[in-house]
Parts: structure tokens; sequence; C-alpha cells
């Protein structure tokens, strides 16, 4: 009897021990609270009325494993429009915009954020690896590179991608066209998207999933504006999405600071799939980010 007590009571102390355990290292640690504004003018520089005018716009990613968005609001109504990769995209409808008519949208949304990346779930990583637009991480050229740079420890390989593609490619300002990485490879040169790009590129190549992400950089609680906007990109490796921005020579620190409005995806299926910030329906609508 007395032997099975002391199993009984040794099996309990393992169950609560594990559960311990468990909700330690599950434990998720988005402690860092960051408010976010921004806004857009519309107008309409023409004489006509447009009906059932849409507006679209990326609010900040619902989850990555530094950010956890937990309220948006609008000085206009608004719906949600998510994606498989947590985007998630604000539409606006008005039904009527009469002629040299302006409407300002401001959006104000409230982050929990986090310097140690957490476990999130992944869905499908693999999606991260193919070659795509702008991403030629099939093309032999930087196979054979990225070969050149792999290690045993996929860390260790990161590393060496990030020490690379830091070193190698010079900053040659901002370009309203994206180049690619292959690109970058070849002129050694780009801005913050082609240093992305091109990191996701040698990532792939080397069997790291890696994916590139859209948005700003914000210490504190803070208006976003155009001319800080970013490019950087998310490497996937033991459960977390973890922070590599080339550019800027940082890497696996600072998440904090990086509010992610778009994790790029080709295959995805949204309104703003083909645009990095907004959308309007109507050409004769006007939209500047303010």
């Amino acid at each position: 009897m007395r032997k099975r007590s002391f199993v009984a009571v040794f099996g309990f102390c393992c169950i609560i021990g594990f559960l311990i355990v468990n909700k330690y290292y599950n434990q998720k640690t988005y402690t860092i609270p960051k408010q976010i504004r921004y806004s857009f003018t519309l107008q309409n520089k023409t004489n006509q009325i447009y009906k059932n005018v849409k507006f679209w716009a990326y609010a900040p990613v619902k989850l990555t494993s530094s950010q956890s968005c937990q309220h948006i609001e609008s000085s206009e109504s608004f719906q949600i429009v998510s994606d498989q990769c947590g985007n998630q995209i604000l539409q606006f409808s008005f039904d009527k915009f009469p002629p040299y008519a302006s409407r300002i949208i401001a959006i104000k949304a409230d982050l929990l954020m986090s310097d140690k990346a957490n476990k999130i779930p992944a869905n499908d990583a693999t999606i991260f690896l193919q070659s795509e637009k702008l991403i030629e991480a099939n093309h032999p050229d930087i196979i054979r590179h990225a070969k050149s740079l792999e290690n045993r420890n996929p860390i260790k390989t990161v590393e060496n991608i990030f020490s690379w593609v830091s070193e190698n490619v010079a900053y040659s300002g901002y370009d309203r066209a994206d180049r690619g990485a292959l690109y970058a490879f070849t002129e050694k040169k780009g801005d913050c998207t082609e240093y992305a790009l091109l990191f996701a590129a040698l990532c792939r190549a080397d069997e790291i999933p890696a994916r590139s992400v859209l948005g700003y950089i914000s210490i504190d609680n803070n208006i976003l504006k155009p001319s800080g906007f970013h490019n950087w990109v998310e490497f996937y490796n033991g459960g977390v999405w973890q922070i590599a921005d080339p550019q800027n020579k940082i890497l696996m620190k600072n998440s904090s600071t990086n509010i992610a409005m778009k994790i790029v995806n080709n295959a995805n299926k949204n309104p703003l799939n083909e645009f990095d910030r907004f959308h309007v329906q109507e050409e004769g609508i006007s939209v500047i980010m303010n």
C-alpha cells in the first residue's frame, strides 16, 4: 500500500512539474505596450460624383513572434479582411464621394510588443522556402553562393548570410522600383527591399524559411510617416520567426521596434496583395498618407 501511495504521489508531482514547465516555456512575452497612429487623405479631384468607393489600407499584422495587435480604431467605420499570413486589411466604403470633396481617415492601433521572439503557429512555413517573383532562390548563382555560406548549424548559416549581405551590398538610396534578390546579388547594391529580398533568397536556398516583411521602425508611441516605411526579413528557426534587418545590421534583437504591417507572400489572396500600403478603386480619387 505504501509503495502504491509513493507511486501515486510521484506521478502527481511529475504531472504538476510538467504543467509548470510547459506553462513557462509557452508563456508569451508580449509585455511592451505601444500605440501607433497614421492617417490618409482621400480627395476627389474631379467634378464627378463617385458611388460605392472602396479604400483599403494595411493595419498592423495580427500576430508575429514579436508583435500582437490588440485593438484597432478609426475615424471612419471599417471592416477587417484577413489572409493566411495574418495580414489585416482595413476596408472602408463610401456610398457617395462628391466632386472635389476630401476625407481624412485617421487610424489608431494598440499593440503589445516583445524583444524576445515567441513561439507561434507557423502554419506551413515551407511556402517560404519556394522561389518566387523577386526572391529567385532557385537561380544557380544564388544557390551556389548560398551553399558556400551554409553551416550544419542553421543559426550559423543565417549569421553567415547576414554578414555577407550586410557587408557586400551597398545602399543606393530609395528606389520606387523593386529590383529583386538577383539584382542585389549581381549589382551589389539596392535599398532596404533589395537587402531583404537577397537575404530571404539565400536563406531559402539553404532550406531556411524566410519571408519579407514591410512596416515601420518605431521606438516609442509614434505617428507613422511615409518616409519611415521599411523592409526587413523574418526567418523561421526553433518554432519562432526571428527578425533580420541586413541594411541596418540588426539580427535577432530590437524586435519590439519593428511594426510589421505586411508579410509578403505572392500567393496571398487579399484586396491589397499587389500593393504595399493602400489602394483605392476609383482612378479619380487620389490618396496620400499624411
